[in-house]
């Protein structure tokens, strides 16, 4: 089949979503590339002064729940409608957009971000399912290229957009007007569903999807969250059971006990299928390993604009620009001759739209779990580079080897739990490929606040720079400010003292922290294939 006569063979509810998909990433990365530096910038540069440890908690724990929820979500989804729900998200996304720049304090933001993440939850089974339900065997390859094609013009363009106000309340409104059109494009989606199961929706009142979404995720959070930490406090009682064995372990009897409880019949089994999947020891082993990967990925989004910001020297990227290309050193550079860095970070998206095809050309023969390592050490080795100096050509080259590993290792991730899932279970393995992500963003965000802060975060070396020397600077200051008056009385410029900072505190061994974990997990998943995975017809 020609690639015009796939093409013309999706229906129109498949393009619709697809571009549902791209308004809702532009929205999205537009607003999250953008994060962590307001979260922690200067109050004058329209940040609001967090701490990199409160930057971590808020958006790992945010972050890291968007992609825990879906479990839920995707089954309210199929009880009530698609169209439904996106509904509600959409209104959730709109409403959180407009409320975040109106807080300040930290426990405000924070709120106001599990409420975004309640509303990307909603959001993020939908699409990916309704393109499954629009492809068939002969389509689907392309129909998935297309999907994650949108999902990465989304994610370039997006930033792009923002950066163009960056201080501004604008960048959060911006997101807003995006998820906007997504109302209008919501007029012409029809369900991919089968009359019999849009009539069962209709039947259920948008009132009760609400209640439906605030019960089930109390109940499902709280009693999984239960099993989940008898679970783990049993993992170090194998000894103790090789002894005195109990029988079935508790965390698994708890599982049990929660069937009897009146909970509803749609609760009790999205609990038993999360629950049942923790007794496939190979798949939960695969899953903890993976973490490690997104956990080293993510800090792209969670380190990488902080650092840059702080610490890297971009005016020769300014100056390229500003003399053959001065468009972007027009909207995307600062007075002081240098560039935003999440222009510089947003790199990777334009790498990975313009090699990802090629990259999966070379990559498409060899085993998923070959591809994963090779792909996990490489991202691991470009992700360490942009952390080792203040040269932004030497940043961006690193950024270029770490797309590269990020190509050729996550989309085998989901190509391999496809493989080992027993064929009964398959989609209900695809759903909970989830949790990686989810234990990668809280590690994300642990790693980027409280870590980074100790080793890297320039805001706190000026400041103990300051006391180490008894300067006496005025109260109440900006951190840019703050930074520019120490400056001034140690007889240096901003770049001077950045430079001092650098040499004196050597913020660049954060490195040794994330390659580390990236190293682990290529271990850990070397191991996994040569002694846990027996049958190699698996891989």
């Amino acid at each position: 089949m020609s690639v015009a006569k796939v093409l013309k063979s999706f229906p129109r509810t498949f393009w619709v979503a697809n571009t549902i998909e791209l308004f809702e990433r532009w929205a999205w990365y537009g607003f999250f590339m953008l994060f962590a530096n307001y979260l922690t910038g200067s109050s004058d540069a329209g940040g609001l002064e967090f701490t990199q440890s409160q930057k971590g908690v808020i958006m790992g724990v945010g972050t890291g729940i968007l992609y825990f929820l879906p479990v839920i979500t995707g089954s309210i989804a199929d009880k009530f409608g698609y169209k439904r729900v996106l509904f509600l998200s959409f209104l959730i996304y709109i409403s959180a957009f407009i409320l975040l720049p109106q807080l300040d304090t930290y426990t405000g933001v924070f709120i106001a971000y599990l409420y975004l993440a309640l509303g990307a939850a909603l959001f993020k089974p939908i699409v990916s399912a309704t393109v499954a339900k629009t492809t068939q065997d002969e389509n689907s390859s392309i129909g998935f290229g297309i999907f994650y094609m949108m999902v990465n013009i989304g994610a370039f363009f997006g930033p792009l957009v923002t950066l163009l106000f960056k201080g501004s309340q604008l960048i959060f409104y911006i997101s807003a007007a995006m998820i906007l059109v997504n109302f209008i494009l919501l007029l012409f989606f029809d369900e991919p569903k089968t009359p019999e199961e849009k009539e069962e929706a209709a039947g259920n009142s948008f009132w009760n999807l609400i209640q439906t979404l605030l019960a089930s995720t109390v109940i499902f959070m709280s009693l999984f969250g239960i099993f989940l930490v008898i679970w783990l406090i049993e993992r170090p009682l194998f000894i103790v059971r090789l002894f005195f064995p109990y029988g079935e372990q508790i965390a698994f009897r708890w599982a049990r006990f929660v069937n009897t409880l009146p909970i509803g019949e749609s609760n009790k089994s999205v609990f038993n299928n999360t629950t049942g999947i923790f007794k496939d020891t190979k798949f939960i082993t695969f899953l903890v390993i993976v973490s490690g990967f997104w956990t080293m990925y993510l800090q792209l989004f969670f380190t990488l604009p902080v650092f840059i910001a702080q610490w890297v020297d971009t005016s020769s990227v300014y100056a390229f620009f500003s003399e053959y290309m001065p468009f972007f050193s027009d909207n995307y550079g600062m007075a002081n001759g240098q560039m935003e860095a999440e222009f510089i970070t947003n790199f990777d998206a334009l790498f990975i739209i313009v090699f990802q095809i090629i990259v999966s050309s070379v990559v498409m023969r060899m085993k998923p779990l070959s591809s994963m390592m090779v792909g996990f050490l490489v991202c691991a080795i470009g992700m360490t580079l942009t952390l080792v100096t203040q040269n932004v050509v030497f940043t961006i080259a690193a950024m270029f080897i770490f797309s590269i590993g990020e190509m050729a290792g996550s989309p085998k991730i989901t190509e391999y739990i496809g493989r080992i899932a027993p064929a009964d279970k398959k989609a209900i393995y695809m759903g909970y490929s989830f949790i990686p992500v989810f234990i990668g963003n809280v590690l994300a965000g642990l790693i980027s606040g409280d870590v980074y802060q100790k080793i890297s975060d320039k805001v706190e070396f000026v400041r103990a720079e300051a006391m180490s020397l008894n300067l006496s600077i005025p109260t109440g200051l900006s951190n840019n400010a703050y930074f520019d008056t120490v400056a001034q009385k140690m007889n240096m410029s901003s770049v001077e003292l950045t430079r001092h900072l650098w040499e004196k505190y050597h913020p660049s061994q954060i490195w040794y922290v994330i390659f580390s974990i990236g190293l682990i997990a290529v271990i850990a998943l070397f191991f996994y294939d040569r002694f846990l995975i027996k049958d190699s017809s698996s891989k």
